[in-house]
């Protein structure tokens, strides 16, 4: 069966009409903040050190400057209930001035569920070669990015968070324009103890 010029400019039609009412549908579904998100069988997405910065306006001048909330808890005595460890690979950096993150590193074992909460979190991160001067690092969880003091540590900046959360490291060079040669990521970890 043939199909006339007129029904393939009718279906164009009908399909570009219900590709725009779907984008608009989508559009108007609501986003949670990503604090307010628990779900009962999966961690917590981290935010994205962009999302972060957007959301609390803390810039500081200069390219790639960013000042976060690194000294927020110093983290105190406690009873911990367990802990978890896991990593994956830090990001390969081409740009200054631009934002690079590693995937989400996942919650492991079965001890940690939902009414976790997270005690301290140490870190660690590395790249094939000396990382060239002006890097920043950071931690995020799904509420709260931390500036990293080197590229090993811990923190008790995410006391009190929900265990139960993903992690990602978020990187950014001073200045603009490329890196020659590329920054080549190795393996970035956390360990995180629980209560």
């Amino acid at each position: 069966m043939a199909l006339s010029s007129y029904g393939v400019s009718r279906s164009r039609g009908l399909l570009r009409d219900l590709l725009r009412n779907l984008c608009v549908a989508v559009a108007s579904v609501p986003v949670l903040p990503a604090a307010g998100v628990y779900g009962s069988d999966r961690p917590a997405a981290a935010i994205s050190l962009s999302t972060y910065v957007e959301r609390n306006g803390n810039l500081v001048a200069g390219p790639g400057a960013i000042q976060l909330d690194s000294g927020a808890v110093t983290g105190g005595p406690g009873r911990v209930a367990g802990s978890w460890s896991s990593s994956t690979s830090a990001p390969a950096m081409f740009q200054r001035g631009v934002h690079y993150q590693s995937a989400q590193i996942v919650p492991v074992g079965s001890g940690i569920n939902v009414t976790s909460k997270t005690h301290r979190v140490g870190w660690q991160y590395s790249f094939l070669t000396a990382p060239p001067a002006g890097i920043h690092a950071y931690l995020c969880n799904y509420a709260r990015c931390v500036g990293l003091s080197g590229a090993s540590g811990s923190t008790g900046a995410f006391e009190g968070d929900s265990g139960f959360s993903n992690f990602i490291f978020a990187f950014v060079i001073d200045g603009r324009g490329s890196l020659t040669p590329a920054l080549q990521g190795s393996t970035s970890q956390v360990m995180v103890s629980y209560k």
